[in-house]
């Protein structure tokens, strides 16, 4: 994205939105009541046509949807030829809009760190013998691609079947290496270790080997945790999220300076509150515990659930802190 124009103080953003990722990003920025001005197109007041005009609206509901960005609300500002009322936004790659929000310190940060930020799309290719699955993992999420699952009977012969499953495997990668930034090939075993050895040197170059004790999904996630993915990328989502989570998980485990769940609340008041961490959700219900925790000097991250570690901490009501100390 490009910030065209800023004014912290005023909550005023001027943006250019440059990719898909952007699209993204913005489907959590944007909250109710955040006012948006942008160009569209809206029936004029006769009902004949539709005129392109500028339109500011108070949002009340986003929806992503990859290609776009709806964001639908009560117009508060218009030309004097048009319909006033509802109207949605379907926001694109390429469009520039103006947005009035009071943002947290966390989400002002999160814009800027996003304007710096490279789009990215790693391929993660999960094998054991005769089982491929592929995922595609970028900044906006992770994309379940495929399965290639060839029955290879007898792993103590050569055969048929082993052959074949190979030769697939390596056409797809090769087919699919010049879209993507990077490859990771993981799993158990050494069979990864021999489909690194098949591709040509071109795809070798952008590949790398990560041990896991499954694939699938679960081994995705493991070679992520593992630090795969930040091996190619820096600064990933995903990884930041995931190591945030995993630092309040083990203290868990020590039961040290660590609290989640309705207690964290009366934490909040108190200013015990060192990092707070809660859902992409929460986060839009609820974004005054995170000016809470900012005015008392805490720090904020905000957790999505489209990963394992997400997951993970959404079962412990959306919310957890790390303390300042011990209550």
């Amino acid at each position: 994205m490009k910030l065209l124009q800023t004014d912290r103080e005023e909550g005023f953003v001027h943006v250019e939105l440059e990719n898909k990722d952007d699209l993204w990003h913005f489907k959590d920025l944007i909250g109710e009541g955040d006012e948006l001005s942008s160009k569209t197109q809206r029936t004029k007041l006769d009902g004949r046509e539709k005129k392109t005009c500028t339109l500011t609206l108070r949002a009340e509901k986003t929806e992503y949807q990859r290609e776009r960005l709806r964001v639908t609300g009560e117009i508060t500002r218009a030309p004097d030829d048009v319909e006033l009322g509802y109207h949605t936004f379907n926001l694109e790659s390429g469009d520039r809009f103006e947005m009035w929000k009071e943002f947290t310190d966390e989400e002002w940060t999160r814009m800027l760190e996003a304007e710096e930020k490279k789009s990215y799309e790693v391929l993660f290719c999960l094998v054991q013998k005769g089982e491929a699955d592929f995922f595609l993992v970028k900044e906006s999420g992770i994309q379940d691609l495929s399965s290639l699952d060839v029955n290879i009977p007898g792993k103590m012969y050569a055969s048929d079947e082993s052959s074949d499953f190979y030769n697939q495997l390596n056409s797809i990668i090769d087919r699919s290496a010049g879209d993507v930034d990077a490859m990771i090939l993981a799993g158990p075993g050494f069979e990864k270790e021999k489909v690194y050895n098949m591709l040509s040197d071109e795809v070798q170059e952008k590949t790398f080997v990560q041990d896991t004790s499954v694939t699938g999904k679960t081994g995705l996630y493991e070679s992520i945790k593992r630090g795969a993915l930040d091996r190619v990328v820096e600064n990933s989502r995903i990884g930041e999220e995931s190591e945030a989570v995993e630092e309040f998980l083990e203290r868990l485990q020590t039961d040290e300076k660590v609290s989640y769940g309705d207690d964290v609340m009366d934490l909040v008041e108190m200013g015990a509150v060192e990092k707070l961490l809660l859902t992409a959700g929460k986060m839009r219900r609820e974004p005054e515990i995170a000016r809470e925790v900012e005015r008392k000097g805490g720090e904020v991250q905000v957790i999505h659930t489209d990963h394992e570690s997400g997951e993970r901490f959404a079962q412990f009501g959306e919310l957890g802190a790390l303390l300042r100390y011990e209550v």
